[in-house]
């Protein structure tokens, strides 16, 4: 299926098929979800060879072929068919179909076969930046190390490493600023492009057309990031003033806010990846006992990628294998606690996609709104089996860490948002002074804790972040999510397996239902809807903190 004359006669049969009744309706609809995921898995397949080795080259090529050949040809084709399914009589369309619906709608009046080439451009220019961030490596203390393996030392308590720690990893970014600069430049004129082929004014709101973004407009985000200014940055300013008279610092320093305030050195919580595993699965089998078989289904099949080497791609990411109805989990594992948290938040979403695997593809898919509160809520739910992890002493200031986290990443995230509104609306957006300067306003706006005097011109390449270049406007999805999860936190405090229950439930729903349903089957709310539930958490997960 990455071949296009096979895939031009898959698509011929579909067009042959009869849609004469309801019967051969229904037939239809479960012949091309089998053919879209088996495009689809050839897509997921070659990225993730591609960002498990970005010096590969036969893998790059892979993928700049599915970029250039394959999706468009798609594309294309695929526009017949969702007229018609547009088409089909609402009687025949079953009721667990109508988001599926609505969202093909958009796609259909969003459609341009002109874009086409340029999404396949745009896809193989955020393979650059995948080479680009791949390829960062610096010599320190004696040896070549990437990014993530420096992450560590941000933690020690020998204030002076985390210094040149954080200089070290920030400069082999600051290296390539203008080369990023440079690309970020082509995307931004080709997103313009996408929009105003479209008819849409600008690509903020094509974009939010084609993320299905059903349930909430640009006012709603924008009152959102208010509220976070308004009650999450008063919290989190207090939090960081707390920490800053522990330390006994006048100003907290970009490598000051990792680090543990009582001079605690970073708990060491496994050996090696084998020991990672087994912790992470018996925490899984905790929480519940199909999550941990789901675990060890991905490892049977090689299909947990967790080391971090050089020339593989930074982050973690989970992502599905739609026509085997599988899942992965990539990562890079550089010894911390950290990464234990971000496989329970991977494989939080893994389990996602494996729970929802009986379903026909179109409505197996999720609201990413909803898939960040699988991640986190995972995350969270494995705090009462932390013993399977750090000892008490660690445990208990891990714990209170992962808290006032939660806490600080809703300012980073409205700093994120934010800035994205402002550079696909603002002549400024073309302009890399400009780009560096509105960030750092954004940061003295919901970050002012920080001190960056003297490392301005650091703190301007900020936003030259993965989610901008790969996924634009995907980031309050995870500020919703996060407000989400704090709610499945709190409601385990009281009764954990009824909150686990629900959770579990709320999995299984692919996008049968509507996100505020979502939220709901879970046993929260979405916050976008209850912006009184943000001050509510923020108070409750403070008071955690403070007692």
């Amino acid at each position: 299926m990455a071949d296009p004359e096979t895939i031009k006669k898959a698509y011929a049969r579909l067009e042959k098929m009869p849609v004469e009744t309801q019967k051969d309706a229904a037939a239809w609809l479960e012949a091309w979800s089998e053919v879209m995921s088996a495009v689809q898995e050839k897509s997921t397949r070659a990225y993730f060879a591609m960002t498990r080795d970005t010096k590969d080259e036969q893998a790059g090529k892979d993928y700049e072929h599915i970029a250039g050949v394959v999706t468009p040809l798609v594309g294309e084709l695929d526009e017949s068919m969702k007229k018609r399914f547009m088409a089909l009589p609402e009687a025949w369309i079953p009721e667990n179909y109508a988001i599926a619906r609505k969202n093909v709608q958009w796609a259909v009046e969003l459609f341009r076969k002109e874009n086409l080439p340029l999404l396949s451009e745009e896809m193989i220019l955020k393979s650059q930046y995948q080479k680009i961030s791949g390829g960062w490596q610096t010599e320190f203390d004696g040896e070549t190390v990437t990014p993530q393996k420096l992450n560590p030392l941000l933690k020690s308590p020998d204030r002076d490493l985390r210094e040149r720690a954080w200089r070290a990893r920030v400069g082999m970014h600051y290296a390539d600023m203008e080369k990023l600069n440079g690309l970020f430049e082509k995307m931004l004129g080709l997103r313009n492009n996408l929009a105003s082929n479209a008819g849409m004014d600008n690509y903020l709101d094509y974009r939010y057309k084609e993320l299905s973004r059903l349930s909430y407009t640009r006012k709603d985000t924008k009152a959102f990031r208010d509220a976070i200014h308004k009650f999450v940055v008063p919290a989190v300013n207090k939090m960081m003033d707390k920490r800053k008279k522990k330390m006994g610092l006048k100003t907290l320093r970009p490598w000051d806010t990792a680090v543990d305030p009582d001079g605690a050195e970073p708990p060491k919580v496994y050996k090696d990846l084998p020991e990672l595993k087994e912790k992470a699965a018996r925490v899984l089998k905790s929480i519940d006992p199909e999550f941990e078989k789901a675990f060890w289904l991905m490892d049977r099949k090689g299909y947990l990628d967790l080391e971090n080497r050089p020339g593989k791609a930074p982050g973690a990411y989970s992502n599905d294998f739609p026509e085997e109805r599988m899942a992965m989990v990539f990562g890079n594992a550089v010894g911390t606690s950290d990464d234990f948290d971000t496989l329970m938040h991977e494989s939080g979403h893994a389990i996602h996609t494996l729970s929802c695997r009986q379903l026909s593809l179109l409505v197996r898919g999720y609201p990413l709104e909803f898939a960040e509160v699988a991640s986190m809520s995972m995350e969270l739910l494995a705090r009462p089996y932390w013993d399977i992890v750090y000892n008490e002493a660690d445990r208990k200031r891990i714990g209170i860490e992962q808290l006032e986290d939660l806490l600080k990443f809703l300012p980073f995230m409205a700093i994120l948002d934010e800035f994205q509104d402002w550079v696909y609306i603002d002549k400024g957006g073309a302009d890399s002074k400009a780009r560096a300067d509105y960030w750092k306003k954004l940061f003295a706006k919901y970050m002012p804790y920080i001190d960056y005097s003297g490392l301005e011109e650091f703190q301007g390449i900020g936003w030259q972040y993965l989610h901008v270049y790969e996924v634009p406007l995907y980031y309050v999805e995870y500020g919703i999510a996060q407000v989400g999860a704090m709610q499945v936190f709190v409601n385990s405090l009281e009764d954990y397996r009824n909150a686990v229950k629900h959770y579990k439930h709320a999995l299984t729903l692919g996008t049968t239902v509507g996100l505020p349903e979502l939220f709901e089957a879970a046993g929260v709310k979405f916050v976008l809807k209850h912006p009184e539930v943000l001050e509510k958490v923020t108070k409750e997960i403070s008071k955690l903190i403070d007692h």
